[in-house]
This record gives structure tokens, C-alpha cells and sequence, in this order.
């Protein structure tokens, strides 16, 4: 799978690894549980398996995102993905498309119309520690927006990153 995602700047990193840490630290699952060099917070505009490197985009990337509430996903039975939520603006709609006009391929969900885009707060927790889970968020509150540091291109089967425009 490949995917093309907007990366926060360093104060909105470490907003998010907060969040991270404090489930790590209430032995909660938790993407700070991830060593790799690459597991960095990020919200992804496209996934699919032939996404392309762009080029660059027609279309100014947004300085900033804002956070909205939190998310569940279904992963199987009895388990979910938990993220916090952003709002998609006008900036980040038209950066959106502008992404999947220079880059086609996605995957139903990551397409205009169809995304839900957030920051991934842990994969695969079990239903019950959901309700632990959000205890331990909110505590730990987020600012009213996180800046966007830029754009990368993941290839997960090459486990490579490439800066994009």
C-alpha cells in the first residue's frame, strides 16, 4: 500500500505524540507503541496500491488543520481504529482533490466525498478498553489547530518516504 499524507509541523508532532504517550503510559494500545522511523503523526489524503509521487499540486497546501472529535473505525470483530478527527475546511477539501487529481488510484475511502480523514491514535484496540481509552484522552487536551509541516509520499512495500512538493 502507498499513501500520500500531510505531515504536522514539530509543535503539532509533539501535540499528538502526547496523546500517544499517555496511552503508552496507562498501558492502553497506542501508536507510540511504534518505534519505526517513519511512524510520525499524519493525516493521509490517499491510499491505494499504485499511488504515484506527485509531482507537486495546483493548489496551495493549507497551513494548518484543525482537530474535531474522536473517531472509531471498524477493524474486525470486537476491535476498531481510534483517531481524532479533522474538520475538512475549504483549504483542505481543495487540497484533497488537487492530491488525487495529480495522484489517481485511492482507495474508495480516501477519495473526495468519501474520507474521513484523521490522525491515528491506535489500531486494533479491544472494545474494552475504549472507555479507559477516552478517560486518558481527556486529559490531555489538543490545540484548536495543528500547523502542517508538508506533504509525503509512503510506500509501505519499499518502506520508503518521499518529500513531496
Amino acid at each position: 500500500m502507498r499513501s500520500i499524507e500531510l505531515v504536522l509541523d514539530p509543535a503539532a508532532e509533539r501535540a499528538v505524540r502526547d496523546l500517544w504517550d499517555a496511552l503508552v503510559d496507562a498501558d492502553l494500545p497506542s501508536m507510540g507503541r511504534h518505534t519505526s522511523a517513519t511512524n510520525t503523526p499524519h493525516v493521509t489524503l490517499a491510499a491505494g496500491d499504485t499511488l504515484p509521487v506527485p509531482p507537486g499540486f495546483d493548489v496551495a497546501l493549507p497551513s494548518t488543520v484543525r482537530p474535531a472529535g474522536l473517531l472509531l473505525f471498524p477493524a474486525g470483530p470486537g476491535r476498531h481504529v481510534l483517531g481524532v478527527g479533522v474538520v475538512v475546511d475549504r483549504a483542505l477539501a481543495a487540497f484533497h482533490e488537487a492530491v488525487h487529481r495529480v495522484a489517481p488510484g485511492g482507495v474508495d475511502t480516501s477519495l473526495p466525498g468519501r474520507w474521513a480523514p484523521h490522525l491515528t491514535l491506535a489500531r486494533h484496540p479491544r472494545d474494552v478498553d475504549l472507555p479507559r481509552m477516552l478517560e486518558v484522552l481527556a486529559a490531555v487536551p489538543l490545540p484548536e489547530e495543528l500547523g502542517v509541516a508538508g506533504v509525503r509520499h509512503w510506500d509501505g512495500e519499499t518502506k520508503t518516504v518521499t518529500t513531496v512538493g
